[in-house]
């Protein structure tokens, strides 16, 4: 299958969308009623209801959907700006591979973490940590714990269980924790470096990021990357478009993580077959190239289905079983 994608790379359709950076989000109105969760196309899709007085902002709609043939669940957080029902087709792929998945919608709004940070090493850990977790607040990010990352986490976690008990939710947690070692932590961009910065503090089952993370700037990279992290690089995978704008700061962040060295000579159109993958193919401007790598715009085949797709299929093949304790 991937020789014929590739030898039909000539006749992919890439749609001509500008990925923007920086998305407006729509203003949510108020309620004080749980939100619907609607199935459709297969998914549910809900937005987070208020706690305890408390509204998460953003609150875009997050797409879940169960599966019975693994307890491991994907937990795919966004680009800056992007929302989870930017990224319906990688989900469905996950779902095909026999995960059960949860694009969870975050603070990803304003400036990327990549504009924020620069070169700056302390600025990528005390930013990623405000936004998962909401503690140590500062110049560089001011979340608070209630739209934190975690705390949607469990706040969709304990949604679900109720609009959907069908879906036994409830096994990716130990009581009132979360079960990292049976969670897949996937993301795009920003979304892909928090997944990593995730992946640094828990032992998780699986990493995967795209176009991402960048969080590498000339010599210098983020400060939580000095030290080994909970998961091992055999864990952890990545995927890019060598045209990525943001290409020559994902590369040596890949490597500053162990995963390897990825060679722009050694990019394929659609690669499988090792940690870092490099794509060759051309997808846009680099703007719209580091977007493609995974949402919905991503090239198409003449028959409509994604060219990435088995580059997906195959990174989610690596991490479908527990790593060993």
């Amino acid at each position: 299958m991937v020789a014929a994608l590739i030898a039909a790379s000539a006749a992919v359709v890439v749609p001509a969308v500008l990925v923007s950076q920086q998305v407006e989000r729509p203003s949510i109105v108020p309620t004080n009623q749980p939100s619907q969760a609607r199935s459709s196309g297969d998914f549910f899709r809900f937005r987070l209801p208020i706690f305890a007085g408390h509204k998460s902002d953003p609150n875009s709609l997050n797409l879940a959907k169960p599966s019975s043939s693994s307890d491991s669940l994907l937990l795919f957080l966004p680009a800056t700006g992007e929302r989870p029902v930017d990224y319906e087709e990688f989900l469905a792929v996950a779902h095909g591979a026999g995960f059960s998945v949860l694009g969870l919608d975050y603070w990803n709004v304003g400036r990327s973490v990549t504009k924020t940070c620069l070169a700056v090493a302390k600025c990528y850990t005390e930013l990623q940590q405000n936004r998962f977790n909401g503690s140590d607040p500062s110049r560089f990010s001011k979340i608070d714990a209630e739209n934190s990352v975690l705390d949607r986490l469990n706040d969709a976690l304990d949604y679900l269980e109720k609009a959907d008990p069908d879906g036994r939710w409830q096994r990716f947690r130990t009581g009132d924790a979360i079960d990292w070692s049976h969670i897949v932590v996937a993301g795009h961009s920003q979304g892909g470096g928090e997944s990593a910065y995730i992946s640094h503090l828990y032992p998780v089952q699986g990493v995967l990021t795209f176009s991402s993370p960048v969080e590498t700037y000339q010599d210098v990279s983020a400060s939580w990357m000095d030290r080994p992290g909970a998961t091992p690089p055999a864990r952890m995978y990545g995927f890019d478009d060598i045209h990525d704008i943001y290409a020559d700061r994902i590369i040596p962040t890949w490597a500053k993580l162990g995963m390897g060295r990825a060679r722009s000579s050694e990019a394929v159109a659609v690669p499988t077959g090792r940690h870092t993958l490099l794509s060759s193919l051309d997808l846009g401007d680099p703007i719209q190239t580091h977007g493609r790598s995974v949402n919905d715009r991503t090239p198409r085949t003449p028959s409509g289905t994604p060219v990435f797709a088995p580059t997906w299929r195959w990174m989610l093949e690596q991490v479908t079983t527990p790593a060993p304790q």
